[in-house]
Formats: structure tokens, C-alpha cells, sequence
């Protein structure tokens, strides 16, 4: 047997491209394990629930998700957590492309990705949105699930956020944690002890009046949570270190945002 090559690891391989426009379908493109769904809801938004049906993402995997709204408000959301699992092999790689036009309003809501210990994964999300749109960006992150005494020590995480108005760059920012992520996150200076990090961001022409409601919710919040406005967007910043207190406050944050209440997913 020396001598041999290793066989090649089967890996995971998704695409999703969904365009809503004027409130019609325009397209659905759905390929290998990444799958969309258009659950029927009473709401003032059409819902969007991204499945990925290979259980999980490890070590080169690859998923690439596009959506498009036009003249119209769409929710993308996922059906339950992701996770992220130990890699033997290179990162895996999730690309993300939004796109809002028209006054359209895009709500982009995944439910937490959870990082197991040995986890790699480098994520892209891009928005190309016009002045006169409205787009809500929340992403979560979760260290190991606290219930199962799970610890993360190692693992190669990078999100690299890239948002446009009308073509011009107005929100750039890169997460990393890698190597020593446990002692990191357990400095003062780092994580202080959190184990759940969310970034949300609202871009819109009344960012101004959602950052008076939303700060009153972050003062009274239970996890460490700050807002700052500037420029037409709205960031909020909360980390925690219990992941279930911490969701509810997410929640109470994005109630605030939306006007509405969360995704049927989410309640379940």
C-alpha cells in the first residue's frame, strides 16, 4: 500500500439562485445538497428557507447562494443552525450574493452557525443594494454547544462582509479566529468569555429612527450589546457567553428592526 495516492474524500457541493421581482417568481435554481423552499405565509414578506441537506459543512465543501429581490420584500432565512464540522482537508468555502433593487426590502436572517472544535470554513457575503432600499443583515456564530460541555481550542473561521449602495463600497468588514480561539475568546481583551458572537446591519433611509428603538432594547439586554448609526446603517454588536440568552435578546433586537415578529422556522 505505500506508495499509493489516498482516494479522494467525497465532498459536499450546493448552489441556490432565487430572484423575486414585483412579487413574482422570476427564478429558482437549486443544485446538490443546497435547496430552497417557499413556505405559504400570511405575512407583508415573502419567505425564503434554505435547507442544507449534507447535514452540516466540513473541510471542502463548497455552498454558493445568490439571491435577487426587485421591487419587493423577501426574508431569507435557513431551516435550522448550521454547523460546522472538524476538517481533515482544506476550508470550506460559502459564497453569498445579495442583491436588493427598485425599493425592494431583503431581510437576510440565517439561524445561527455553530463551530465545532477543528472546524474551517472562509465565508463572502456581498449586498449590491440602490439608495432607495431597505436591507437587514444578521449573522451568529456559536463556539460549541454549552449544553454538551463542548469546548472549542482550534479552528480557521474568516467572514468577509462587502456592502454596496448604488455601486459605491459603504460597509466593509473581516472577522478571523483562528488557532488559540479558546484563550482569545477568554481574554478580556478578546471575547471576555462569550461564546456566541452576532453581527446585525440595517441599511436604510430610516436607519436613523430604528437606532433610537433599537438602543433602548440593547440597554436593557442581558448579553453585552452595542449600537452605533452612521451613514444611512445601523450595527449592532452582541456577544454573550449562553448562547439561549443571548438568541432571545437577537430576537427582540430583530422584532425591533423587522416591525413583525420571526420566521416560523425560528419558533420552532
Amino acid at each position: 500500500m505505500d506508495g499509493m495516492t489516498p482516494p479522494k474524500l467525497q465532498r459536499a457541493r450546493g448552489q441556490v439562485g432565487l430572484c423575486i421581482c414585483d412579487n413574482r417568481l422570476e427564478q429558482l435554481y437549486q443544485s446538490g445538497c443546497a435547496k430552497l423552499m417557499l413556505p405559504k405565509t400570511y405575512g407583508n414578506m415573502t419567505e425564503a428557507v434554505l435547507l442544507n441537506t449534507a447535514g452540516g459543512i466540513t473541510g471542502g465543501d463548497r455552498l454558493d447562494v445568490g439571491v435577487h429581490a426587485e421591487a419587493c420584500a423577501l426574508i431569507v432565512t435557513t431551516q435550522t443552525a448550521e454547523r460546522l464540522y472538524r476538517s481533515s482537508t482544506e476550508p470550506a468555502k460559502v459564497d453569498v450574493k445579495l442583491c436588493a433593487e427598485r425599493a425592494a426590502t431583503l431581510h437576510w436572517m440565517p439561524q445561527e452557525t455553530i463551530i465545532f472544535d477543528g472546524a474551517e470554513l472562509d465565508r463572502t457575503i456581498r449586498l449590491d443594494m440602490s439608495a432607495d432600499s431597505s436591507c437587514l443583515l444578521a449573522e451568529t456564530i456559536i463556539l460549541g454547544r454549552e449544553a454538551m460541555g463542548e469546548q472549542v481550542d482550534n479552528c480557521h473561521f474568516t467572514d468577509k462582509w462587502r456592502l454596496y449602495r448604488d455601486g459605491q463600497l459603504f460597509h466593509a468588514e473581516s472577522l478571523r479566529l483562528t488557532d488559540r480561539v479558546a484563550e482569545i475568546m477568554a481574554a478580556p481583551a478578546g471575547g471576555n468569555g462569550a461564546r456566541l458572537l452576532s453581527t446585525i446591519l440595517y441599511a436604510g433611509r430610516d436607519a436613523e429612527q430604528m437606532a433610537d428603538a433599537v438602543r433602548a432594547v440593547a440597554d436593557t439586554s442581558s448579553s453585552h450589546c452595542a449600537a452605533s448609526y452612521w451613514d444611512d446603517r445601523l450595527v449592532i454588536r452582541l456577544v454573550s457567553p449562553h448562547a439561549p440568552i443571548a438568541r432571545k435578546d437577537i430576537n427582540k433586537i430583530l422584532c425591533v428592526l423587522r416591525g413583525q415578529p420571526m420566521p416560523r422556522v425560528w419558533q420552532i
